[in-house]
């Protein structure tokens, strides 16, 4: 499985969380991710992502910047404190090859961290990572690579 983390941008501070939406940078930080990015995702099949606004607005931002096609579903489990055994026995009722979760912190470092098993990960606003691997269990990825937006 290839599988792709997006954090979402920039967003406003204070509101309700679920509420806060992207900041024009965090609309330029995903949309200049996305461009730079365009052919490492062309493949993806399916797009998951958080159901809090600012993940549900860079997940349109991304895949309208990127041209990509494929199905999405916003789920509960990319929610910021989700515990990754809960992601990973979600992940378990897909059956697909390369799948990208748009989602937030700590949950998306948590979860490279327990797939990788790499503790030192960070990601910034609108970061991208890359893992390998042939299912999603605790310490069987590899991390490729997590590409920031300056």
């Amino acid at each position: 499985m290839q599988l792709y983390l997006l954090r979402h941008g920039d967003a406003e501070i204070g509101l309700p969380d679920d509420a806060r939406q992207l900041t024009a940078l965090g609309r330029q930080q995903i949309i200049k991710i996305a461009s730079t990015h365009q052919q490492h995702i062309s493949h993806i099949e399916l797009v998951l992502s958080s159901p809090l606004h600012r993940a549900l607005q860079s997940t349109d931002l991304f895949m309208s910047h990127t041209g990509l096609n494929c199905r999405r579903q916003a789920v509960d489990f990319l929610s910021p404190n989700t515990p990754v055994s809960e992601v990973e026995r979600q992940l378990q009722y897909f059956d697909i090859k390369s799948l990208l979760m748009v989602g937030h912190l700590p949950l998306l470092e948590n979860w490279i961290e327990y797939l990788s098993d790499d503790a030192s990960v960070t990601m910034a606003t609108a970061s991208l990572a890359s893992l390998t691997m042939d299912y999603a269990y605790k310490g069987t990825a590899t991390l490729n690579w997590i590409h920031y937006v300056d």
